[in-house]
């Protein structure tokens, strides 16, 4: 049984990935100011089709991202230590995205230099060291870039107040080392919002997320090909898991979006009135996984990558600075016009009424006396 790796290696990788960044540029000779990002915004803070996307990692989330921004029309490029890339190849199946992966920053004549118009942090385990952000948005060499220079700076962090502490799809006992990360992940947070695309510049956005699942292909249709291969499913010591991970991606790939770091509690007395209201077991299932019942703290990985090729693709000023993006129980994707309306008018799901539920709008025979 395979794991995620950079769970275990978390240091090693990165110590890895910043090493890389920092070699590869070598043969650049082109150099600038460390701080042109802050002396002025690019003339147009929106990526459109055809615009490269540099993509650091490594992990699922960003190969989810990578399917969801090509679907879009973008140019992305994974940027992730060798040993990753090449594990990518069977989780993927996508041999383009290989073929362009990348363990640092172009040098001239490299594919796609002088065309990366953004750069989306989205390693989903804390395996990143906060320096790594002025590495890559303050690179010395200023026509890696194209002529507006990073026109978005995405971060995806997770959210620091989750309620039901959902154990990542790598997590192992024997490594746990929870304190450590939460440091790691504040620290990269403070940095990130510090630099000038966020505090100065109109090129940065942060995107929260919860605790991850899905992210394959066990849903609707239009998950083929935006999902990963079926084994990322059976990641993971936890019993059922797999279950679990395939009920996100066939009940739950709706989104919410809400202003900061926040998270949508249940209300106080949502238990009881479902268990007044729902006495059957399989007809409470069913209300908890239709009809747009939200999660509190849980996000399917498709959902974060749809938020951040939607953020990436629209002005900055357009939508939250700062934003968690959770699931709700949907069987299909939001389409452009329901993300129009979650960033212009965002906030938490409703939790619906159980008195409310009809049993036989899901299929169910409702039984009656003889």
């Amino acid at each position: 049984m395979k794991f995620c790796t950079s769970i275990v290696l978390s240091t090693l990788l990165a110590t890895t990935l910043t090493e890389a960044f920092i070699a590869h540029g070598t043969q650049s000779q082109t150099r600038r100011d460390a701080s042109f990002l802050s002396a002025s915004s690019p003339s147009s803070n929106q990526l459109s089709e055809g615009d490269a996307v540099l993509l650091i990692g490594p992990g699922f989330l960003q190969l989810n991202i990578a399917k969801a921004a090509k679907a879009a029309g973008l140019n992305p490029i994974i940027v992730a230590p060798q040993k990753n890339i090449d594990s990518f190849v069977q989780y993927a199946n996508d041999k383009d995205l290989i073929n362009d992966a990348i363990i640092g920053i172009p040098d001239p004549g490299e594919p796609y230099y002088g065309k990366i118009g953004g750069v989306v942090y989205c390693a989903e385990d804390a395996v990143l060291p906060d320096s790594i952000i002025g590495t890559v948005l303050d690179w010395k060499d200023r026509d890696v870039f194209c002529p507006d220079g990073v026109k978005r700076a995405i971060a995806c962090i997770p959210i620091s107040g989750k309620i039901n502490k959902e154990k990542s799809m790598g997590w192992v006992p024997i490594f746990n080392n929870d304190k450590k990360e939460k440091e790691l992940w504040s620290k990269f947070t403070k940095t990130f919002k510090g630099h000038p695309v966020m505090n100065e510049g109109n090129q940065g956005t942060l995107v929260r997320f919860g605790s991850l699942l899905g992210g394959s292909v066990d849903g609707a249709d239009e998950l083929q090909a935006l999902g990963l291969d079926e084994c990322v499913y059976k990641m993971s010591f936890e019993n059922y898991r797999d279950l679990k991970e395939r009920s996100f991606d066939r009940y739950r790939i709706g989104a919410q979006v809400l202003i900061g770091d926040a998270v949508n509690p249940k209300p106080p007395n949502q238990e009881s009135m479902e268990k007044e209201a729902i006495s059957k077991g399989e007809y409470l299932e069913a209300f908890r996984a239709a009809g747009g019942y939200p999660e509190v703290d849980r996000t399917n990985r498709h959902i974060v990558a749809q938020a951040v090729v939607q953020a990436l693709m629209r002005p900055v000023d357009s939508l939250p600075k700062e934003f968690s993006v959770l699931s709700k129980c949907e069987t299909n994707l939001p389409s452009t016009d329901d993300w129009n309306q979650m960033f212009t008018n965002p906030g938490p799901a409703s939790w619906p009424d159980p008195f409310e539920f009809d049993p036989e709008k899901y299929g169910f025979e409702i039984e009656t006396a003889n």
